[in-house]
């Protein structure tokens, strides 16, 4: 295992849905990004003596293989897991036909035994999250698509905790920052709950976004004297998803 990846850090957050006191949720403390580039990187640091190039190209075949084996059913076996596609919503009678707009397909991981064996090694340490905000999932009401695409022009829900805009300045609102380039401020919100956020998308150009809050609000009702943000480590997209990268987590 490397040393990179040997300490987790998870944040505790007041669990805002008991009345028990000193309840407390934990969420792992993300620390960046990876990809198939990062990947080959890594397998060349470590002693290969092929390309990066020539890894990432392999990477990226693999992962669009076995893209084409679970969509033709079949059981996926990796280093990481056991992938199966999983169907939801509800069939009304026995030759009830698939409908797109009822039902969704998805996929199911279990994890693999050298992943499980790796994390119970994995070093935790656990601290008061320094916000107190967080982010748990995004959803798009013109796709129902949740934590991935988004759609310009459309409306948005954020679910979280103390995640209510409150405050002045420029610095406080809701942000989308497209990678590599500028940051856009929301300007229209809904809803403006602790607990969800409604706003509308400005004309957001293709490509891939950081989506940030940051407010005075604190729990309790309580508007702090300095604002504090939060930053979803879930990546979303206008347009479509990078090829190979299209593994979205339902929620964090």
């Amino acid at each position: 295992m490397s040393e990179e990846s040997s300490i987790l850090y998870v944040d505790l957050y007041l669990n805002s849905l008991t009345d028990k006191l000193g309840d407390y949720s934990g969420k792992i403390a993300i620390t960046g990004t990876i990809r198939n580039a990062d990947i080959a990187s890594r397998i060349v640091k470590n002693g290969s003596e092929l390309r990066a190039e020539t890894i990432e190209n392999i990477l990226k075949r693999a992962d669009q293989e076995k893209i084409n084996a679970l969509s033709e059913g079949k059981s996926v076996v990796d280093g990481i897991g056991q992938y199966l596609l999983t169907v939801t919503g509800s069939f009304e009678g026995e030759k009830a036909p698939f409908e797109s707009d009822k039902h969704k397909l998805g996929v199911s991981m279990t994890m693999s035994k050298n992943l499980r064996e790796s994390l119970t090694a994995v070093s935790v340490s656990t601290r008061p999250s320094s916000s107190g905000i967080t982010i748990n999932s995004v959803y798009d009401s013109m796709t129902g698509e949740k934590n991935g695409v988004i759609t310009p022009l459309s409306n948005v829900v954020i679910k979280g905790q103390n995640i209510k805009v409150v405050g002045e300045g420029e610095e406080i609102g809701v942000f989308f920052t497209k990678v590599g380039g500028e940051k856009k401020a929301i300007k229209l919100l809904t809803h403006n709950n602790p607990s969800q956020l409604t706003i509308l998308l400005p004309d957001l150009e293709d490509g891939e976004y950081e989506l940030s809050i940051t407010t005075q609000y604190g729990s309790g009702n309580r508007i702090l004297k300095e604002a504090r943000s939060y930053t979803y480590p879930i990546l979303l997209y206008v347009g479509s998803t990078p090829s190979g990268e299209d593994d979205k987590p339902e929620e964090l």
